[in-house]
């Protein structure tokens, strides 16, 4: 969480809590939605998002952050493709990705993990990047909670979690 301070008129402020973006999909990831794959950046909501853990979900929200480029990683589309058909996706650090082979059973000794995407960086097929420079994450909120989302890639991604603890106060 971090604190925001914002004068809402002479001699009054307001102290604002809000998450910190601890997830999110770069421009041009592929989502599953009842319409086929489409960019993240084109999706609204009311539109029918695929998950792996409740079938279709209606899209509450979309939330567009900025991260500095050294908050992302890169996934290369061999990851998961033998073939290394598609484009590389962008991430942010954070995001949560449900792993399931043997990657799964090597690293954490389970059939199934969620995993930060900066744990899963090798140098070679999944790449944090660098730099300052500003990039456009879009996080992903259900009403009912956090979801599997189904993204390009083959990719499992968790959605943003709406996060109650939000809070407004006067300063």
């Amino acid at each position: 969480m971090t604190q925001i301070m914002s004068r809402v008129a002479p001699g009054q402020s307001v102290r604002v809590t809000i998450p910190l973006c601890p997830s999110g999909l770069g421009i041009g990831t592929q989502v599953m939605t009842t319409d086929g794959a489409i960019p993240v950046e084109f999706l609204c909501p009311g539109d029918g998002i695929v998950t792996r853990d409740a079938g279709v979900m209606r899209l509450k929200d979309i939330a567009v952050r900025t991260l500095p480029m050294a908050q992302l990683v890169r996934v290369r589309p061999s990851v998961l493709d033998e073939l290394g058909d598609g484009r590389d996706i962008v991430l942010a650090a954070r995001q949560k990705l449900l792993i399931r082979d043997w990657r799964a059973r090597a690293m954490f000794g389970t059939r199934a993990a969620l995993v930060e995407a900066r744990r899963m960086a090798d140098g070679a097929y999944v790449t944090r990047l660098g730099g300052r420079a500003p990039m456009r994450v879009f996080q992903l909120t259900f009403a009912d909670g956090r979801h599997l989302v189904q993204i390009g890639g083959g990719l499992t991604v968790t959605s943003a979690k709406i996060d109650k603890s939000a809070s407004v106060s006067k300063g």
